[in-house]
Formats: structure tokens, C-alpha cells, sequence
């Protein structure tokens, strides 16, 4: 369902509980405690706490692939760069999958 993540805890100032809402895949929640939790392939349709971004399409499977005590580091990429990180990650998954 999601990816819980541990580290420096996360301040809500304003309210940590909002009206519920439509998720997506990769959508980063921040639930009453501080600790994110990035919101995987088996996520529930909505949700209520606060949300500060989304992870690219383009990282979403290293993403998945990491394990417990990794390491994850965010960057704020803009939309044309995530579209052009897209189509990097098409062509690489299509090259990989003619080598088969």
C-alpha cells in the first residue's frame, strides 16, 4: 500500500487531518506523527492527510526496489523535465526488453 518513511519528522503547522481526496501513485502523504509515507501500486482511492508531492514516473521502480534502512533523497524537478525523464525511462525500458 505505501512506503513509510523514518528521518527528521515533518511539521504540519496548519492542521494534520484535511478533507479526504483523490491519491495517486507516488503521491507523498504526511500523516499526525511526521514520518511520510509514499503512497505505492496498491494505495487506496483517497486520503486525508496533507500532501507535499509526487514522485516521477521516471524513479517510481528504483523506487519500489530499495530496501529498509535506504536512503532517499527528494528533488523538486519541474514538468518538462519530468516528461523528458519519462521518455528517457520508456526508450531504456523498451531497449531492455528487445535484449530478451
Amino acid at each position: 500500500m505505501g512506503m513509510r518513511l523514518e528521518g527528521k519528522k515533518i511539521e504540519n503547522i496548519v492542521d494534520t487531518n484535511i478533507k479526504s481526496e483523490g491519491l495517486i501513485k507516488g503521491v507523498i502523504q504526511v500523516p499526525a506523527d511526521g514520518n511520510p509515507i509514499i503512497m505505492l501500486s496498491d494505495h487506496g482511492t483517497i486520503g486525508g492527510y496533507p500532501k507535499i508531492g509526487v514522485v516521477i514516473s521516471a524513479d517510481y521502480d528504483k523506487l519500489v526496489q530499495l530496501t529498509p534502512g535506504s536512503r532517499v533523497k527528494f528533488q523538486e524537478v519541474d514538468l518538462d523535465s519530468a516528461e523528458n525523464l519519462f521518455k528517457l525511462y520508456e526508450l531504456e525500458t523498451q531497449n531492455l526488453i528487445s535484449q530478451l
